[in-house]
This record gives C-alpha cells, structure tokens and sequence, in this order.
C-alpha cells in the first residue's frame, strides 16, 4: 500500500475510533508478511486487540466510578486470623450469583474484624465482571441525598444509584440517621429491593437497628426488605487491625509541682 493509501485508512480508523488497531497496525502488518498469515487470522488479531483494549478501559473506568477508597482482594483477606466467617461461604458470593439473583450481603460484626474488607473484595470482583458499582459509607449517602434534595436533583440522584449492578453500604450504625436521613436511606433499599444488590456492613445487630433509624417503624421496613433475600456473615474476634497488639501508650506527664 502506498503512502496516499496507508494515510486514507489511518484517517479512516480514527473515524471508526478503532484506536488500538491505529496503534498496532504496522507491527501486524509486519507480523502477518513474517508468518505469512491469512486475511481472516490478520483481521482476527487486530480485533482481538481491540476489543482487548476496549474491554481494558471500561474497566478502568468502572473502577474509578466505584469509588472504592483503597482496593482490597480476597486474595488478601486473612481467614487463619479472623475465623468467624467460612471461606467456602465468602468464594461462594466471589461468584457473583447473588448480584444475579438481585440478592444482597450484611456483614455486621464490631469494628475491625474484615466487614469493609470483604465487601470492597466483593465489589472489586464484580467491577472485573464487568458489573456497576458504587462504593459508600452510610454517612456520605445520606449526606449525599440531603444535598441532592437541597438543589432538587433528589430524583436523578436516585436514578444513578437505581442503575447499579451493586451498591455497597459501608459503618452503617456509628451514627444515628435523623428521619429525613432515615426516610432516604429507606428509598435506596425500597428500590433495590429485587431490583438490584446491596452489601451493607453495620457494627450494630440487627435487634439493634432501631437505634440506628429514627423511628422503629423505619428501621423494620428497611430490614424487612433488606433480609428478604440476604446472605449475612457475622464477623467476631479481635480488630485485625491491631492484631500485632495494642501500642503502648505514651506516659502521662507529670503535673507540674506547686512552688
């Protein structure tokens, strides 16, 4: 191919946005005269290069739209330490069927024992799934929501949380929610209710959820659609965070001595 021809068609590929085979293309090119290989094989390559590349990027970018604040792997997660939770149990929802099934995760236990570990884990496997994910904690969606209500976006904000594969809960129960924080948090379970998964961590049982809503009546509507279809894993033991043992604190100062 002349010059004229190889410039037409790199015009041509940028039109169509196939920007891995403009990158790849030469080397290809090269590589199909040396092997001598078919049409069918050249064209085979330069989309499996492609759709590599593509695929590549939408997982970058539902990985930033996440919002997970550090990444955790399952991988990572020590199960000799915190022998509370079954690894059989958590491989299992590894394998994503209860975001299939529209089901959802609670992990409640105190702080410290793996709770935000595993659900950022689960969520990071979902994102490599090509699933939808949000990241967030309990107070930063009700804070979220109170924003969204005070500009009038409320109900485009709940579209987007509405268009999750999986939105993840994380410290619900370190502060009580007022009722309009309650009555929000309310419609992001009501919505999702069959309708797509959430995973919500809590330090609190759930006997004590009524402390964490503003009335009883809340906190019972959203369990009772919450639990409808729900694998929950109950984490004990000690913080994994201070597993190597508390740090010495430093010595108290003396008080000065009276002249």
């Amino acid at each position: 191919m002349d010059a004229a021809g190889m410039e037409r068609l790199e015009q041509e590929l940028k039109r169509l946005k196939l920007r891995r085979v403009r990158e790849v293309l030469e080397d290809y090119n090269r590589l199909a005269i040396s092997q001598q290989l078919s049409h069918l094989d050249f064209l085979a390559g330069l989309m499996h290069e492609e759709v590599t590349a593509r695929d590549t990027t939408q997982q970058q970018k539902r990985l930033a739209a996440a919002g997970f604040p550090m990444l955790k792997t399952l991988e990572a997660f020590d199960f000799g330490f915190q022998t509370s939770v079954s690894r059989q149990e958590v491989m299992e929802l590894a394998r994503l069927r209860f975001i299939d099934e529209h089901s959802n995760v609670c992990l409640v236990g105190p702080p410290g024992v793996g709770k935000s570990h595993l659900a950022t884990a689960l969520g990071y496997k979902a994102v490599l799934a090509g699933r939808t994910v949000r990241f967030t904690t309990a107070q930063d969606l009700v804070e979220d929501l109170y924003a969204a209500l005070a500009d009038g976006s409320l109900r485009v904000r709940m579209r987007a949380l509405g268009r999750l594969d999986l939105l993840i809960i994380d410290e619900l129960g370190f502060l009580a929610l007022d009722n309009t924080a309650s009555n929000h948090f309310f419609q992001v379970v009501a919505q999702a209710y069959e309708q797509r998964s959430l995973i919500v961590t809590s330090n609190r049982p759930y006997q004590e959820w009524g402390s964490i809503f503003a009335s009883t009546t809340i906190a019972t509507a959203v369990l009772d659609r919450l639990l409808h279809h729900v694998t929950t894993l109950s984490l004990r033991g000690d913080s994994y965070r201070l597993k190597g043992g508390m740090p010495p604190l430093p010595p108290a100062e003396s008080p000065p001595v009276p002249s």
